[in-house]
């Protein structure tokens, strides 16, 4: 390789005829070494033992049967919880904290419930937030309830925290336009 002195051509110059003198050498070893001689490539020649047609049988030997341990539903228990106990529709109101006769309003359609240790919880759709807040602050008082908060922003959202009958609880509303709805929460006293 010809040497070059840097002072008589810039660095960058150097360094792209030394890159393209390495590229170079480096592509002539690995043509050189394809066959080992003269720098031509052999292409491989057709072989009459290969297969001339794909097997048409299936392996044996595979196993024939799924496990039968597959759970079939989620556990009722939870690690640092216990117990849940979750139901639907008119169900969710049987929860072990619900007092039988808690009102519901007019026109809402109970949803979900759920139980854990001393706290139930269901949820109700179908009634606006001032709806609820106002049927609330009649039948809570009605039932045997004391409220002992009422707060709430017309039109958006209302919590209403009440307590009787062996419960204290909070009545959550919240909704705009169609979309509404209502959590009620129980812990038993």
């Amino acid at each position: 390789m010809p040497k070059i002195a840097l002072t008589q051509v810039g660095p960058r110059v150097y360094r792209g005829r030394l890159l393209a003198v390495g590229m170079a050498a480096v592509a002539a070893v690995t043509l050189a070494g394809c066959n080992g001689s003269d720098g031509d490539l052999d292409v491989p020649k057709p072989s009459a033992s290969l297969p001339t047609s794909l097997p048409t049988s299936l392996p044996s030997g595979l196993p024939t049967s799924l496990p039968t341990a597959i759970p079939t539903a989620l556990p009722t228990s939870l690690p640092g919880v216990g117990r849940v106990d979750t139901a639907t529709g008119a169900e969710a109101l049987r929860g072990t904290n619900i007092p039988p006769d808690f009102p519901i309003p007019p026109g809402a359609t109970v949803k979900v419930g759920t139980t854990t240790g001393s706290r139930s919880t269901f949820t109700m759709e179908g009634v606006d937030s001032d709806a609820a807040r106002a049927f609330y602050r009649q039948a809570l008082p009605a039932a045997g309830y004391e409220i002992t908060r009422d707060v709430g922003v017309a039109g958006i959202a209302s919590s209403i925290e009440f307590r009787g009958k062996g419960v204290t609880g909070t009545i959550g509303a919240a909704g705009v336009g169609s979309a509404n709805a209502i959590a009620v929460v129980f812990q038993k006293q």
